[in-house]
Parts: C-alpha cells; structure tokens; sequence
C-alpha cells in the first residue's frame, strides 16, 4: 500500500461509494441494537425487534430490483430472530464496544471531564483499570494526578501560557548554549530524529546556524523563524543529552518556552512554508513528549492545514516548482502526516485528511534526510493505522460481521507492509538479539502495535463479560477458532514489543523521551495483564512479562520521563486489582509459585490454533516462547494465512457486507 498508489485506491473505493453509504446505516441501525443485546439486561424480543427495525427502514432507499433482495434479506434476519426465541442456540453477537462512545468520559484531577477517544492506548488503559477498579471496590476510580496519567499534570513547565507571565525577553541569546554544545545537541536530535521525520534541513540549518553565532542578537529578531526552529532543536537535544530526574520540568524545557514565546504568527507572517511546518511539527512532537496531547494534537492539526493550503499533498507539478522544492516538500508532507496519524490514534479522536484525498508521490531518493526509505516504511504503517481507527473504530466496527472484516482487510495489509519491511530492515544486524538496530525496531514495534491496536477490542469485551457487566454469552466465543487466533496473535505481538524493548534497554538504545516506546511498553503490557485474566489458555503467567515492563519504565524514569512513572502506577494498580478479582471469585489466572519456578527456563511454544471444522481448513503455527531471550519475527505468510483463515460467516448476522455486493456503474 504504498503512496504512490493513492489515485488507484480512489479510484476502486469511488465504485461503491453509494452501496457502501446504504450499507452502513443499515449496519448503524442494526449495530445500535445489538449493542444493547450484550447488556445483561437485553430483552428476549430484541433480536425480532432489530429485524423488522432494518427492514422497515430500508423500503424508501432502494429501488425495487434492491427492495425485493432487501426482503429476502429481512427474512433471513426474521428467521434468525424465530429460532432465537424459540430457544435454538444462539450467541450473543461481537461488536466493538468502544466504538459505540457510551462512556467516553472521565473526571479530571481539576474537576473537568476528560475525553476519553475510541483507539487511544491511554483511554484504553484508563476504561479497563475504571472498570476492574469499580467492580472490586463498587466505587469509581479517583482521578489522582501523582498515581494516574493525566494531560497537562506530568511536568511543571512553569508558564500557563500567559504571555503577560512570561517576563523574559523573548529575543535574549545570553542562556544559550556555546557553538560547540550547540552542535553537539543538534547532533543528537540528528541521531534520535534524522531518520524518523524532516524535522529540519541540516545543510540549510547549518548555514544558518554559522550565520547566527556571527551576531546573535541581531540574527534572533532578523531572522524569529529560524530562530524558534534553532530553540527546539535545542530543547530536543538537551532532553536527548542531559536526562535527569532531579526537576518536574524536562531538560530543555527553557528553550521550548522561549520558542513558544517567540514562534511567529503564522496567519500574518510571511516565511518559508516547509520550515514553518517544520516548526509546527518540532512543537508538536517536543508538546506530544510532555503528555500535553491536546495541545499536540492542535499544533500538528495547524501543520497540517497548513501543508495542505500549499498544496503539499497533491502531485506538484508545475513550471514555477523546481525539483528541489517538490522534494522537500514532499518529505515534509509525510512528516506531518505520520505525526499527525500517530498522534490522532494516541488521541483516539479522526484524522485530519482522508487518504483519498492524498496523491502525492514519495520522492524515491532524497539528500535532506538521512533516510527517506525509514520515513517511507513509517508512512505505510501509518496507512494503516488509518485504516484501523477509520474500520476496526469507525463505524464498520461497531458491528461484529464489519469488526472481523475489517480486522481482516488490516491483517491482510499488515502481511504485505510486514514482507517489505522484513525485506529492508534487519531487526538484529549481526544476526542475535546482542545487535538489535535502532531504527529497525522502532519499525517493528509499529508494526506490532497496530496487530495489537486490531485485535485488542476482543481483550475489552471478554474483560467486561468475565466481570459481569455484559453478556456472559459472550465468554462462548472463546471457543472458537477465529477469535482465539486474534487473541492470539495480539498475545504474541505483545511479547515482541517487550522483547524488542529490553534487547534496547540493555544496548542502551531506550527511546527515553520521545513517546513512542513508552507506549508500546504501555500497550503490550495492558494486553498481557488482560490475556492472562480472561483466560490461562491465552497466557499462564504476565509475571515474566510485566515485571520486564516495569524494569524498562523505570529506567525511562530514572533518565528523566516522569510519565513512565505514572503508567507504571497504573499497570501495577490493574495487575493486582485484577488478582484479587481472581482470588476473590476463586479464578486462577497466574501459576502456582512452584509450578512458575519449575517452569523457569523452558521455551514452550504457544501455538494460534486452527480454525474450528465448518470454517477453514487452514491451520496456522507461529512459534512464541515465553522466554523473553527467544528470537521471534511474524513472516508475512504467517500473518496472510491467519487473515484468510478468518471465518466471518461464523459470527455475523445475516445481512450483506460491502465487498459482497457486484460492482456499481456509478
């Protein structure tokens, strides 16, 4: 799914744009009640309630050659409806439960409600522990800043963003750092960035920078653009270089205030368009680092108005363009694209532009950016995950038969990025864990968190049902073979990301301030914590496993992330909340100490099971020892098997998916 491939896939989804809008109310309508059939509560004439709801509504939209497939279509439904009352086997449906924004609010420390967002690994945290927390103890969780993560109550940056509060010139250059340090952190914002994201040109920079150290003072208010770009680039660099517990504001946290004090006003100022997205994105990320996602999200939100009002986005073919200029600001573009997926997906809130509306082309070989094909790699996966938030979270997921489709449509996209990545970049460059490359595994790891960000709606709905607060029916399809090889793979996805994580704890290549470990540690773990409650199958013990979490939290503590310390409070609560759940209803959800110890040292093979007779005949294998020592990487046959062994038949109700309709001449 490369970028240049956009204009086809505009092309291909434009054919049933009208059947796929006539399809999704009716799932709407459809999904609305079946979400109120997994309450315990649901009434037995729900389903006959839900048949004649859909065939009622769908005679003024369709034609009469459609109304007549529609009937048949409602009978089918009716029939489904008589056999459930009239006490033939049947399940609960699956639907995706945070699709459905029920509770989608929580109490701040200060009192306002905070917005909890469909695919954000933070609410996501926050909804399991609330709910495993109110269950134990009958009460709500209290929204205490110095145990819970919280926006904007991690750090003391020590402005409110009141410029009148700021006394200091926005212009002095007498805290900067010598030209000599200045290098050297700009260096390592080369080393921690360069290869991620366009967060600055180094020859222009540079050529810029020499200029500056002539006449600082001048060169500040002459040039305020470039100036604030240098201030960030020095507060990324001091944060990268100087990692310190010893204060509630992160190093270099002087610079980022004086950029935001002198960050020009872009709806009147007059710059280069690619370094004053470049600014925004350097804001945005330093904003996203500090656990100020708001403000982050609404700082990558202007970049990105902003690329697109210089038509950044399309083709870029035109007399006055040169060559150079399309290819800076094409890596720009992609840039902020993937800040901005990533970070609407952290935020759990819709994304800034459709991929339909995107044609431009990646530039094939690039002298800005110290690699182009990373940011090309980067940029796939956040296609991806676009495509999750806007299927598996969207719409098509709050019904089971558009959950397990789109789940599988991702799986299937996931294999054919996994086989290029695979390709290109080496996990391990000398061959064992001991050389475990950097840029390679923040790769992987994506692409592990997207498996996980798919599959993990399963974890929620059988958590809710094991607690009691849905459907107990619910808990049947675990049984069967599609689901358990979702839960599965999410399981194992999850154990990568640790493994991954501690082979760079121990090479020292943690990513301590940027988010972006930090959340997958987050991530894998609540997985793990959840897989473990639900059901031993899935995983007899999350020991091994969360107690490296928590060693690789705290060394992101120890060097400064105050946020890892906070998470770390929230995995410990859920874990032992989550225990004395299983002790109290007398649940074994962990090993005996004697048999773990026994098991000390073993490499088990937990095995994704075939899918059961009447699916698919396929079966699929992927080895995953329980050791954290143990080499394991998906292959993309592995992951293309599981996604065509999906049986969706087994788990919908009776009612025509999209991709089953013929072509439209529209």
């Amino acid at each position: 799914m490369p970028p240049k491939d956009a204009a086809e896939r505009r092309s291909l989804r434009a054919s049933k744009r009208v059947a796929r809008a006539y399809i999704n109310d009716l799932h709407e309508r459809l999904a609305t009640l079946q979400h109120r059939l997994n309450q315990p509560a649901a009434s037995a004439s729900a389903p006959k309630q839900l048949a004649s709801l859909s065939c009622d509504n769908a005679a003024p939209l369709l034609s009469s050659a459609d109304r007549d497939d529609q009937v048949l279509h409602c009978r089918q439904a009716n029939t489904t409806a008589s056999r459930s009352q009239g006490g033939m086997e049947a399940k609960a449906p699956l639907t995706n439960p945070l699709a459905f924004h029920i509770t989608d609010w929580v109490p701040g420390p200060m009192g306002r409600p905070v917005f909890m967002g469909t695919s954000s690994s933070w609410a996501f945290a926050r909804r399991v522990l609330e709910m495993t927390h109110e269950k134990l103890t009958g009460s709500s969780l209290f929204p205490d800043p110095n145990n819970l993560l919280f926006d904007d109550h991690v750090y003391d940056l020590k402005w409110d963003g009141n410029k009148a509060n700021y006394p200091q010139d926005l212009f002095d250059v007498s805290n900067l750092p010598t030209p000599e340090f200045a290098k050297y952190l700009i260096s390592a914002v080369k080393f921690h960035c360069g290869q991620l994201f366009y967060l600055f040109d180094e020859d222009r920079f540079m050529e810029q920078f020499a200029i500056f150290q002539q006449s600082p003072a001048k060169e500040a208010r002459s040039s305020p653009l470039w100036f604030c770009h240098y201030l960030l680039i020095l507060a990324f660099g001091k944060m990268f270089v100087v990692q310190s517990t010893r204060s509630q504001a992160p190093a270099g946290a002087e610079y980022f205030l004086q950029a935001m004090q002198c960050m020009p006003d872009f709806s009147f100022f007059d710059g280069d368009p690619i370094e004053k997205i470049q600014v925004m994105c350097c804001a945005a990320l330093y904003l996203q680092s500090v656990h100020s996602r708001g403000p982050a999200y609404g700082m990558i939100g202007n970049a990105l108005r902003s690329a697109l009002s210089y038509g950044m986005y399309t083709e870029m073919h035109g007399i006055c363009l040169n060559q150079d200029y399309v290819q800076r600001s094409s890596l720009v573009w992609w840039t902020c694209y993937a800040l901005e997926r990533r970070m609407s997906s952290l935020l759990g809130v819709p994304m800034g532009i459709s991929e339909e509306s995107i044609s431009t082309s990646f530039p094939s070989i690039s002298t800005h950016i110290q690699g182009s094909n990373v940011l090309e790699m980067q940029v796939m996966l956040c296609q991806i995950l676009a495509k999750v938030d806007l299927t598996v979270y969207g719409s098509e997921g709050k019904l089971d038969s558009r959950y397990l489709s789109a789940t599988q449509s991702v799986l299937r996209d996931i294999a054919h990025v996994t086989e290029q990545l695979n390709n290109s970049f080496n996990l391990y460059t000398n061959g064992s864990m001991s050389g475990t490359s950097r840029i390679s595994a923040h790769l992987y790891i994506f692409q592990h968190q997207c498996i996980i960000l798919t599959t993990r709606p399963l974890l929620y709905i059988f958590l809710q049902s094991k607690l009691g607060l849905s459907d107990p029916a619910l808990m049947d399809w675990l049984q069967a073979g599609t689901v358990q090889a979702l839960l599965h793979i999410c399981v194992e996805s999850a154990q990568q990301i640790l493994r991954i994580l501690s082979n760079l704890l121990e090479q020292g290549l943690l990513e301590t301030f940027l988010p972006f470990d930090m959340d997958a540690a987050s991530t894998a773990t609540i997985s793990l914590l959840l897989a473990a409650a639900i059901d031993p199958s899935l995983l007899r013990d999350h020991s091994p496993w969360s107690k490296r979490a928590y060693t690789i939290l705290d060394e992101m503590n120890a060097r400064g992330n105050l946020s890892a310390r906070l998470i770390r409070s929230e995995l410990k609560q859920l874990a032992g909340e989550l225990a004395q759940l299983a002790m109290k209803e007398n649940i074994t959800t962990v090993l005996p100490a004697s048999t773990r110890e026994s098991r000390e040292g073993e490499s088990p093979v937990v095995m994704v099971p075939s899918v059961e007779s009447g699916e698919h005949s396929h079966s699929l294998t992927l080895k995953s020892a329980e050791s954290l020592e143990q080499h394991y990487e998906l292959r993309p046959d592995q992951l293309m098997e599981l996604a065509n062994s999906l049986d969706l038949n087994s788990l919908t109700w009776p009612l025509p998916s999209v991709d089953d309709l013929p072509d439209l001449d529209i």
